[in-house]
Formats: structure tokens, C-alpha cells, sequence
């Protein structure tokens, strides 16, 4: 398969010291394949538990598979440019801005863009306030639905706040909104095809995404989702929207309530969404045309396309 990365050295980082660990190796592994279906040459790294790696001085591009916190919080990407090193996805502040549940929701509320109600609270205040029962209780800073949960009792509530403060001092409690999960992935100003998410129990949590972990977990993805095409129009467009509000541009994916009246609320934007063989963002590429080879190779075009236009001083 023709490529621009034929012979360039590609850096895969996966594993990483996040709670997502064991999901990164698997993106890690995919990607690597695809990106040597394109005749690059290619390792894969793994970065422990420390977050230490070595990379060689004649690396190209790394390919950033690092999910949750150290790689999609800016934490890597910052230490890959004091490096000087090109990579994969957003930088440093899109990246922070975007992995902060309570600062992107701000900035979703100031560029109007649609989203759940919500409140904060810190350790120690002495009430917690919420929107009624049934709610949803946020850790702010973690990724694929690890520390969300959805309660609706009393003993329910004050069980989510303890584990919630168990892992950070300040959490996020959103007003619970009935309806269709969708997602939608954005490949630069790409809208792909949404994806209708139904769980088998519960909601698309850790476990409904990723079945390996044996924990009963399952999920339904249904690619192009069963929508109205004004209803589809809209949601992309609310995806796209929440994108940009975030000042992201290289690639992400949106995640989305539809309520029972066809309006689209933006729930969260991933800055480096799953690339395993259960991921979304594949599936949806793969339903607009692209292969995973194709959609690695569209990745590091952006990204590279992104450096050059912010002259990034390489």
C-alpha cells in the first residue's frame, strides 16, 4: 500500500501508568499493524508504570496511543516537545483543556455549545449539590468512562461522591439526561458517520466498551446510526461544533445524549480516542471508506499538517 510513511521510523507509545493501561496496549498493537501495512518501520513501546521511555534521536513521528491520564491530559506531549519531537494529535493546551471534564464543560457553556447542567464540588464542602435523582457523578480528569457514575438512589449518590473523592479533590455532578448514546468521530473537519451505542446493561461504561475485561461487560454499535438525516446533520454538527469549541484540530471523538425530544447534548470530547479492535473510532472510519491503515495514515498527516502551519519549532 502506497504511503507517505514508506520507510519513515514511527514510534508507537502505548501502555502508560493510567488507568487505561491495558486498553493503550491494545490501541498500540492495532496501530502498529496498520502503520506497517504502510511499510513504515515501526516500534512499539511500551511506557511503564513511571511514565519513563528512550526514544532514538532519528524517530520521525511518534504515534501517541498513551489513553487517559499522562498520555492525553498534555502530560506527554509536553515532555515530547522539550525533545523536540514530532507526534500525533493535539497539542499541549488542547489536550489539558479537552481531558478536564469541568473545563471543557465551561468552555462548551461559553461557545454555546449544548451540554448537560452541572455543579462542582470540592472535598470537604459541607453539602453536595445535585439536580434530584437520578444524577451523574464525574471524576474530571479520566477517560473511558472510568470514574462516571450513574445514580439513582440516595445511598447511591453518597457512595459515587465517596469513591469520587477517593480519587480527586474537586468532582463534577451533571444533571442525568435520558435518551440514545451516540458518538461521533472528527477527522480535521470531518464529521464520520455517528455511532449509536446501546449497552447491554447499565450504560457505555469501562467495561460495556472494552468485553476483554470479563466482567460481563457488552455493547451494541449500531454504524450508521438509525437516525433522520436533519437528526444526523445535527449531531454531527454539534460534534464538530464541541471540537472546535475545544480549539482542536487534528482528530477526536464526541460523545453525545440524544434526548427524547432530537436535541444533542455534548457529554465529552476524547483527545485520543480507543484504536482497538472493539474501538469506535475505527468502526466509523471504516464506514465512511477509510481502512486502519488509511486512518493512522489520515492521523499523521494532520498532526504533521498542524505542526507545520503553527511552525513548530522542530
Amino acid at each position: 500500500m502506497h504511503s507517505f510513511l514508506a520507510g519513515e521510523k514511527v514510534v508507537v507509545l502505548c501502555g502508560g501508568p493510567g488507568a487505561e493501561r491495558e486498553v493503550s496496549l491494545r490501541s498500540g498493537a492495532a496501530v502498529s499493524k496498520a502503520l506497517r501495512a504502510l511499510d513504515a518501520e515501526v516500534a512499539l513501546m511500551d511506557v511503564g508504570a513511571d511514565g519513563a521511555f528512550q526514544l532514538a534521536d532519528d524517530v520521525d513521528v511518534v504515534f501517541n496511543a498513551l489513553h487517559g491520564t499522562f498520555g492525553e491530559d498534555g502530560t506527554i506531549q509536553q515532555l515530547l516537545e522539550e525533545r523536540g519531537v514530532r507526534y500525533t494529535g493535539e497539542g499541549v493546551a488542547g489536550s489539558r483543556l479537552a481531558f478536564d471534564k469541568i473545563a471543557s464543560k465551561q468552555r462548551f457553556i461559553e461557545r454555546g455549545v449544548p451540554t448537560a447542567a452541572y455543579v462542582t464540588a470540592r472535598r470537604g464542602d459541607p453539602g453536595i449539590p445535585h439536580f434530584g435523582l437520578p444524577s451523574v457523578v464525574k471524576v474530571p480528569c479520566q477517560g473511558s468512562s472510568v470514574g462516571i457514575y450513574i445514580v439513582k438512589t440516595q445511598a447511591e449518590m453518597d457512595a459515587a461522591v465517596a469513591a469520587a473523592f477517593a480519587q480527586t479533590g474537586e468532582i463534577l455532578i451533571e444533571e442525568f439526561i435520558e435518551g440514545r448514546e451516540l458518538t461521533v468521530g472528527i477527522l480535521g473537519e470531518q464529521a464520520l458517520p455517528v455511532i449509536e451505542i446501546r449497552p447491554k446493561g447499565g450504560f457505555y461504561s469501562y467495561e460495556n466498551k472494552y468485553t476483554w475485561t470479563n466482567r460481563g461487560g457488552a455493547a451494541e454499535h449500531e454504524c450508521p446510526a438509525a437516525l433522520a438525516p436533519a437528526v444526523t446533520r445535527l449531531v454531527q454538527e454539534t460534534a464538530l461544533a464541541a471540537h472546535h469549541a475545544l480549539d482542536l484540530e487534528v482528530y477526536s471523538r464526541v460523545d453525545v445524549i440524544l434526548d427524547r425530544q432530537g436535541r444533542p447534548y455534548v457529554l465529552e470530547v476524547n483527545t485520543i480516542p480507543g484504536m482497538t479492535e472493539t474501538s469506535l473510532l475505527p468502526e466509523a472510519a471504516g464506514v465512511a471508506g477509510l481502512s486502519m491503515p488509511k486512518l493512522c495514515e489520515k492521523i499523521v498527516e494532520l498532526s504533521l499538517e498542524k505542526w507545520t502551519a503553527n511552525r513548530r519549532p522542530w
